[in-house]
């Protein structure tokens, strides 16, 4: 049995082009900050929890208690369910086809994702994907993206029954993924077109789909898949916080 395990924002989801907006109105309005950089890349940990906890511990030198963080994920879902209501999240095309079709065709899945839970079931949901069954780990299993992924092969061990997976890939759009994957020595296939496509081959991603739509062409590239190799670019503030 193989594994493949998707990043969510990006990866599996067109996410609402005011995302970003949404989550830095919530952190900087609940942790009553000055101000909010947006420059993504330059945080430690670049998933909901990371940016959240080091934005505030730059202002008041502390992290941020869990009621307070609690809350923030609160305002934030709440800010995305307005603005879904006339500006929609949508799937990769073939995301859920591919979904529904990896296990028949010799590929578990299993969902690795930076965003916090509330805030990834939410935008799962309302991009209508077919994950409520499927392994998932998440902002709250972090705060490193290699703790995240490593949480989600070892939920899908456990859901799935085995001790080790013959092949474990990792899918996902923005360089950090593929900095994660190589962290862990995991084989990438990167997800993405135009400019964030060349930033990921530049990243060390050997294999760059546009989309799900052609799953012969998914499953070669899953086959083929190698752990990226050693480049010199670096995750860009080009990146949006949603491709994580």
């Amino acid at each position: 049995m193989k594994l493949a395990i998707f990043d969510v924002d990006g990866t599996l989801l067109n996410n609402l082009a005011s995302e970003d907006a949404c989550f830095a109105k919530a952190v900087s309005e609940v942790l009553r900050l000055p101000e909010l950089n947006t420059d993504w890349a330059t945080y430690g940990h670049v998933t909901d929890g990371g940016i959240a906890t080091e934005a505030y511990r730059r202002v008041y030198s502390t992290d941020p208690a869990p009621a307070l963080l609690d809350a923030v994920i609160a305002r934030f879902v709440e800010l995305l369910a307005i603005t879904h209501r006339t500006e929609h999240i949508t799937e990769v095309a073939g995301a859920s086809n591919l979904l529904l079709a990896l296990p028949s065709l010799g590929w578990s899945v299993a969902i690795a994702t930076g965003a916090w839970q509330r805030a990834a079931s939410f935008k799962l949901t309302a991009g209508a994907l077919p994950w409520e069954q499927l392994p998932i780990a998440t902002a709250e299993d972090g705060p490193a993206r290699t703790d995240i992924v490593q949480r989600a092969r070892a939920q899908a061990e456990t859901l799935y029954n085995v001790s080790s997976f013959e092949k474990v890939v990792s899918i996902g759009d923005a360089v950090w993924d593929v900095t994660t994957a190589r962290a862990l020595g995991l084989p990438f296939v990167g997800v993405g077109r135009g400019v964030r496509a060349n930033r990921l081959r530049m990243a060390g991603a050997s294999i760059v789909l546009a989309d799900f739509a052609d799953v012969e062409t998914v499953l070669l590239a899953l086959e083929q898949a190698v752990i990226p190799r050693t480049a010199g670019a670096h995750a860009s503030s080009d990146d949006q916080r949603y491709a994580i």
